[in-house]
């Protein structure tokens, strides 16, 4: 029986976002510039002014130029440079050895001369407050979406949601699920999902630069799997070392002695400094990944967008890329069946999408598994640093209009 003493309240929305990550505000504010009205709902607490979100980890993420390319179309990037850290380049060592050196002012056609770590509670932050400044866009904190009615034949959905002081009921065109990959839209929606735990383990620690570093991103491949060394926004060099479950338990159930010349095997000119910086376990953060793989990412109007459709693991750094550029492209498309194009293109953007991210998603199962013997096997566990920086090439025109689609802004609903 419902509780009388809950007040309740319907709202109708062109598009209901949930998930106040950096997707879901991506889609929100995409939506919203567009004069959409837009109801966000997020299941955390609002975050305090300046902070991150309650709850949220303090991820780092690099964010590739074709990304930041799409944050600049929204006015962000010069923000979010302050507090990033500016990555020129990746060099892959194999077995000790460079094998490939690159440059992103060198590669043509990157739309920036560089790569950024930021912290992902930084863009969070930017993007609520260009959020804030438009009328047509709600935000609900703490709102516990509880059913959903999805709409068939063109019809709406309807949202009920719990929040401490209400019972919300949304009507919405279409619904944006960015909500993570344990999303509770995908499951209220009945789209079936497998969320998969990678077999391997990822640690990383963080340490000051070194005096003579470049803030070049080096990957070394190897016996001892994968280890990256990259800035973590401004705050320092970052150690992410990516190996099978076996090899690492052999070295986290040792003294700290033993990481420390794990590591330094690795990366000998820094075998000094990671002896200074790395005394105790409690430098070392370890993180549980997992894959998620659906059955369709679009069903009738509720659309899966980032880690609801196609979590992935930390390797190669595509996780927040692929899924803000999924945010930009689908948020234009989902903008175009608002104004009546029954030719949106929703699903030919999973058709072209889904492979390119399943066959990254077995790239990094690969380099989560006992590393294979060999050089030549060795090159094979790299991705291609081109599709890194510049994105998938089936779908990069879809990104270029996404980019011009979000530099629009009619001005009419800001407050």
């Amino acid at each position: 029986m419902a509780d009388e003493s809950v007040t309740t309240v319907r709202t109708t929305a062109d598009a209901c976002v949930v998930g106040a990550g950096p997707v879901g505000l991506l889609a929100a504010l995409a939506l919203g510039r567009q004069g959409w009205q837009v109801t966000l709902l997020e299941r955390r607490p609002e975050p305090a002014p300046g902070g991150p979100p309650s709850g949220a980890p303090a991820v780092v993420n690099i964010v590739q130029p074709v990304t930041l390319h799409l944050l600049n179309q929204l006015g962000l990037l010069d923000r979010l440079t302050e507090g990033a850290g500016i990555i020129p380049g990746a060099e892959i060592y194999f077995g000790g050895h460079l094998a490939a050196r690159y440059r992103y002012a060198e590669l043509d056609g990157s739309p920036v001369p560089h790569a950024l770590s930021i912290r992902s509670f930084d863009l969070v932050r930017l993007l609520l407050a260009e959020l804030a400044e438009l009328s047509n866009v709600t935000v609900v904190w703490e709102a516990d979406t509880q059913a959903l009615t999805r709409g068939r034949d063109g019809a709406g959905s309807t949202l009920t949601v719990v929040t401490p002081e209400q019972r919300l009921v949304v009507d919405a065109r279409f619904v944006l699920a960015a909500d993570g990959r344990s999303s509770t839209i995908r499951e209220l929606a009945g789209i079936p999902a497998e969320v998969v735990p990678s077999t391997g383990s990822y640690l990383d620690v963080v340490v000051p630069s070194p005096p003579d570093w470049d803030g070049v991103a080096r990957a070394h491949f190897g016996a001892h799997g994968y280890l990256l060394e990259t800035r973590r926004a401004e705050e320092g060099l970052v150690l992410v070392w990516i190996t099978d479950s076996v090899t690492a338990a052999q070295v986290t159930e040792g003294p700290i002695e033993l990481l420390v010349e794990t590591l330094s095997g690795v990366v000998p000119r820094l075998a000094d400094w990671i002896a200074e910086h790395i005394k105790d376990w409690d430098q070392v953060r370890r993180v549980q990944h997992h894959f998620v793989r659906t059955k369709t990412w679009n069903l009738d109007n509720v659309v899966l967008v980032g880690d609801s459709a196609h979590g992935m693991h930390a390797f190669g750094g595509q996780g927040l890329n692929t899924s803000l550029q999924d945010a930009a492209c689908l948020a234009e498309m989902v903008d175009s069946a608002l104004r009546g194009d029954t030719a949106a293109g929703i699903e030919r953007y999973e058709a072209l999408r889904r492979p390119f991210i399943e066959a990254f998603q077995s790239l990094q199962v690969s380099n989560t598994q006992e590393p294979p013997a060999g050089a030549a096997a060795e090159e094979e566990r790299a991705p291609e640093f081109e599709v890194l920086a510049l994105g998938q090439p089936a779908i990069r025109p879809l990104i270029a209009d996404a980019a011009a689609f979000l530099a629009e802004d009619n001005g009419q609903h800001r407050r």
